[in-house]
């Protein structure tokens, strides 16, 4: 018994779409076929790891590698329910092995391109602090430490002195933008293994790290390895920074309510776009994410999952069913925020295989 042949396989940011030939699949399956073998394609179908649900593997004690939203797996059926090549070919292979007649294979569910997107209100992620009690300690932590599974912290803290020199955010997880005094400084990465970054903090300076958390380990030996946000010291200098870390917690685990917040908008500052949009007829389609930086898109309440710009994955799916005939909701965060967007476009076919170099 064959549990788990696997006619794809699953998808890493950062890394090239890993693809398993029609032809190997094919192969393997008539040897299985012709030896009496039980067997179970895993995955047949491929999904989407909708919301924060995507996991992670790794390759180091400090590396991480997050599973894309999209769970195509190049499978047999495609992640929106097409039949493919690769799919069709298993067919002809299976239809000449049984007796009773095969149905025809159910056509597509409808796709469609929606007219672009129009964003036309921003909010200052930032300015969502002031409404927000944060949590005070003596240095920083971690997300479970704050009773928060998945999302985003930010890690605050104010100096009353100036300091600089190399900060280390030791057990970075996963991944941070670092902000001095409201204005972006750079990004820490720990699916490329850098957790150190040049600061310079004036007199009377604020650090901010907008830590994200994302995936947990799923498999291996370091499962249980999996606390995130900010686990170990952070030294400045070789200093370890203590007191008066303030920590704001962002789980978005609820669509943000964006016309609560007064309209803002600061370029490199981690931003919220909202619009509306009109549906005539409710059907599948692809938001189009390439241009944009790294997030997380909500449509009618419900998260999309993560974009980000490196790929493979540059579109996210958008199931019919998701969608209402009439007025529709977007809100995209948006992390990055190197250029300020006014719309968003869609595409009837997803973009999975365009790796950026960064």
């Amino acid at each position: 018994m064959v549990a788990e042949f696997y006619p794809g396989w699953l998808d890493h940011w950062a890394e090239p779409f890993p693809k398993v030939s029609t032809e190997s699949v094919v192969k393997q399956t008539r040897k299985y076929l012709d030896g009496g073998v039980s067997f179970n394609y895993y995955m047949v179908h491929g999904g989407t790891n909708f919301g924060f649900t995507a996991g992670a593997n790794y390759n180091s004690a400090t590396n991480i590698l997050p599973d894309m939203t999209s769970y195509d797996y190049d499978a047999p059926i495609s992640e929106a329910g097409w039949a493919t090549e690769k799919y069709n070919a298993i067919r002809e292979l299976l239809i000449k092995r049984v007796s009773y007649k095969v149905p025809p294979v159910p056509a597509r569910i409808p796709v469609v391109k929606l007219e672009p997107i129009q964003l036309n209100k921003t909010a200052d992620v930032f300015q969502m602090l002031g409404k927000m009690k944060p949590v005070e300690n003596e240095t920083p932590l971690t997300f479970e430490a704050l009773n928060q599974g998945q999302g985003y912290v930010l890690y605050r803290r104010h100096f009353n002195q100036p300091i600089s020199g190399l900060m280390k955010v030791s057990g970075l997880a996963d991944y941070a933008l670092v902000y001095i005094n409201g204005k972006k400084l750079g990004e820490l990465n720990r699916v490329i293994d850098r957790d150190s970054i040049e600061v310079d903090v004036p007199f009377n300076g604020v650090l901010d790290i907008l830590v994200e958390n994302m995936g947990r380990i799923n498999y291996g030996a370091r499962i249980t390895k999996n606390h995130k946000g900010i686990t170990g010291p952070v030294t400045i200098d070789g200093n370890e920074i203590t007191s008066g870390w303030q920590m704001y917690q962002l789980p978005m685990m609820t669509v943000p309510d964006v016309d609560t917040l007064p309209r803002g908008y600061n370029s490199g500052l981690p931003v919220l776009y909202s619009g509306t949009f009109e549906v005539a007829a409710p059907g599948d389609t692809f938001l189009d994410m390439e241009h944009w930086g790294k997030g997380i898109v909500f449509v009618n309440g419900i998260n999309l999952g993560r974009y980000w710009r490196v790929g493979p994955q540059q579109t996210l799916y958008l199931p019919g069913c998701f969608l209402k005939k009439g007025k529709n909701e977007i809100v995209i965060f948006e992390q990055q925020n190197d250029e300020k967007k006014t719309q968003v476009t869609t595409v009837t076919t997803p973009v999975l295989e365009k790796l950026v170099k960064e």
